[in-house]
């Protein structure tokens, strides 16, 4: 079953792409297949350095990071990312929870935090909303 079936909230300009990065292959999977039934362009990658290099290739709309992930972490990633590309929204994936992560993500250019295993359906809204309004960079927000 389609997971975002039946709730398209937004139409996604073809320009506008989503990079994905996690270390976990599945996940990868996962969120491509999801992301592409809908017709977003995405783009993933296993490593924060993979996806610095693409990032200096091509303009994204949004990008899903994990937080941990061998070398460059997430925080890490995200603040490389904004300065690669400032309107970028990112967002956030991570399995640990803790007091003032947000504050954290939010110095790196987070837009939100989500924990693991995430919800899927509020993540994809965050992202068609995300990418529908690019609205920038706003405050750090924490989903669980």
């Amino acid at each position: 079953m389609n997971p975002t079936q039946g709730h398209r909230t937004a139409t996604i300009r073809p320009t506008e792409r989503i990079l994905i990065v996690d270390d976990d292959r599945d996940v990868l999977i996962f969120m491509k297949l999801a992301m592409e039934s809908e017709g977003i362009d995405v783009t993933c990658a296993e490593r924060g350095e993979d996806a610095l290099t693409l990032l200096t290739e091509r303009s994204y709309g949004v990008l899903l990071t994990d937080q941990n992930m061998p070398g460059m972490d997430g925080f890490e990633l995200a603040q490389h990312a904004r300065r690669l590309q400032p309107e970028l929204i990112i967002f956030m994936g991570t399995g640990h929870l803790y007091p003032g992560i947000e504050e954290r993500a939010t110095a790196a250019g987070i837009r939100e935090v989500f924990g693991k295993p995430f919800n899927f359906q509020r993540l994809f809204e965050q992202i068609l909303e995300a990418l529908s309004h690019n609205k920038g960079h706003q405050s750090t927000r924490r989903t669980e």
